[in-house]
């Protein structure tokens, strides 16, 4: 008797079952703030936009006042990816600092969510006589695009955004390996730094620097 009935309303279960399921994930994926008037059971997670940010910036060694330091951020699992943007003056001293941004979004544990990109971009718009051939408008004092997971490591170097304008632009990867991340994390800053876990390239040809007097004597072009 039990058998007859689920066989003559499998097709009927098997419809609802999946109804339900499609609905769930399309509001995980359409509300991925986690809005709790809407299934509340769904996880929301604790996503770092931002670690505190903290920098100087200088020109051939003096430091700069009065310059706009723009911060912008984004996360493909809030707001549809919409930038959070805020400034920054430099003081006196040539200081600036950002604080921390942090947002709740259920994408990490979703299926569809999980490999949202978390962008950071720290720069400083160009005046217009100091835009080069190449186009590039922004001093970049820190550009990255990765996984949403904060790894206290690279944060780290959001408190030393340290960087004279006349400094060249690089390319540094991080290997976040032992974070359970990729080998090869892309960094772009003018800041220079040294790290354990860092290799640091210059150019479109990506030529490895070991040292940055090197830059600073034209050694490396």
């Amino acid at each position: 008797m039990l058998k007859s009935i689920i066989d003559k309303y499998r097709y009927f279960l098997l419809f609802t079952v999946s109804l339900c399921l499609s609905v769930i994930v399309f509001f995980s994926y359409a509300y991925p703030e986690g809005d709790e008037t809407v299934f509340g059971f769904l996880k929301r997670y604790d996503v770092e936009l931002s670690a505190p940010v903290k920098g100087r910036i200088t020109h051939n060694g003096i430091a700069v006042s009065g310059m706009e330091v723009v911060r912008e951020l984004s996360y493909g699992g809030y707001d549809k990816g919409e930038p959070i943007i805020d400034y920054a003056l430099t003081d006196t001293n040539g200081e600036f600092s950002f604080k921390e941004v942090k947002v709740k979004s259920n994408a990490p544990g979703n299926i569809f969510g999980q490999d949202a990109r978390l962008k950071q971009n720290i720069f400083i718009k160009k005046d217009l006589d100091e835009i080069k051939d190449d186009g590039e408008d922004s001093y970049w004092l820190w550009r990255i695009s990765k996984n949403w997971v904060s790894v206290p490591y690279l944060n780290q170097y959001l408190m030393q955004l340290n960087a004279d304008l006349q400094n060249e632009e690089l390319q540094y990867e991080v290997d976040l390996t032992q974070f359970g991340l990729i080998r090869d994390q892309p960094v772009i800053s003018i800041c220079y730094w040294k790290g354990e876990l860092f290799s640091t390239y210059y150019g479109d040809t990506l030529e490895e620097v070991e040292n940055f007097d090197d830059l600073k004597s034209n050694i490396i072009n």
